[in-house]
């Protein structure tokens, strides 16, 4: 069954507005609650994978015949491919054509400018680092996800955001955190606090999927750098180790994720949240499996505070409603 749309609604909303059932205010107030288009999350999650396919395929077709194409028709081609692409998109999207086309010709010309790069440093014989190429790829798609409206291309814009994280790292010795892996854990963990949040602003255009790509993203990114921080230090035995506080937080992190996507009817925030639930708790069960007692324990302790939180949580909201 179709979810409706601004589209498939306006007639019954104009309806209702001439009937006097509602007013002019009140028909656009509904409208808005609505998505602008159907675009099924499915079609767009395998567009993007067909998107990926063709690219990896155009890359090894023309990685085979590399040494046998002239300088100018190698230049020449990427930036044929990469200025098709985008009048593909734009005219798709204006024209309203299937869906998957606009998407698979945004996708390619998110990924292209880095192929571009890349094979252009290595045509004219030019130097520089990884930081230095993966920087200029995040300038050159920098608006596109903004102009263009694609999922797409917000994930790749996401991923090369996400890359600059440890490149820049690296590349300039920043350790600000005891060492530069830990550096990177903090970094990627506020980032994705910054990403998720700053993804709520897309409803505001309509973008539930790109919305829930940023959540989703932001929670991985957040529970990821908070996973990895501090697994590698020693503690004595009369210290607490960080990693514990750390992954407890994932822990809360991801159950207020769960509690949220099912207030707000958001199921990737509920599946991923449970996902990185069973990690957390595996995780647990792995790292201290040598002592019984003290996991027992853990488990048990938590578990007990979680159900009893729940019931006083329900038994308080029952008593204000009343």
């Amino acid at each position: 069954m179709m979810k409706p749309t601004q589209k498939s609604l306006k007639p019954h909303v104009n309806a209702w507005i001439e009937g006097n059932l509602i007013t002019q205010e009140q028909g656009e107030g509904i409208l808005a609650k609505y998505p602008t288009s159907s675009t099924s999350p499915a079609t767009m999650t395998f567009s993007i994978i067909g998107g990926m396919l063709c690219i990896l395929g155009v890359i090894l077709l023309v990685s085979a015949n590399w040494q046998s194409i002239p300088r100018e028709v190698k230049l020449g081609a990427l930036l044929g491919l990469l200025t098709a692409s985008t009048l593909l998109g734009t005219e798709g999207s204006r024209r309203k054509w299937h869906p998957a086309i606009p998407e698979i010709s945004y996708l390619f010309a998110a990924v292209l400018p880095l192929i571009g790069l890349a094979l252009v440093s290595q045509i004219f014989n030019l130097g520089g680092s990884g930081f230095a190429l993966i920087l200029t790829w995040f300038i050159s798609i920098l608006f596109l996800p903004f102009l263009s409206f694609s999922p797409s291309t917000f994930v790749v814009w996401m991923i090369s955001l996400s890359a600059l994280v440890p490149l820049a790292i690296t590349e300039y010795h920043w350790a600000w955190f005891s060492d530069e892996d830990q550096t990177i854990s903090i970094m990627y963990a506020l980032l994705g606090l910054v990403v998720a949040t700053a993804s709520q602003l897309w409803s505001k255009a309509g973008r539930r999927m790109q919305r829930a790509w940023g959540e989703s993203l932001g929670l991985i990114m957040t529970s990821l750098g908070l996973y990895t921080y501090d697994c590698t230090t020693y503690y004595p035995h009369s210290h607490v180790p960080i990693w514990q506080i750390a992954w407890g937080a994932v822990f809360v992190l991801n159950l207020g994720a769960v509690f949220v996507g099912y207030k707000a009817h958001r199921a990737p925030l509920v599946t991923l949240g449970f996902v990185m639930l069973g990690i957390i708790i595996l995780s647990f069960y792995c790292r201290l499996v040598g002592s019984m007692l003290s996991t027992g324990m853990l488990f048990l302790s938590a578990g007990t505070l979680l159900i009893i939180l729940i019931f006083t949580v329900h038994k308080l909201r029952k008593s204000v409603l009343q």
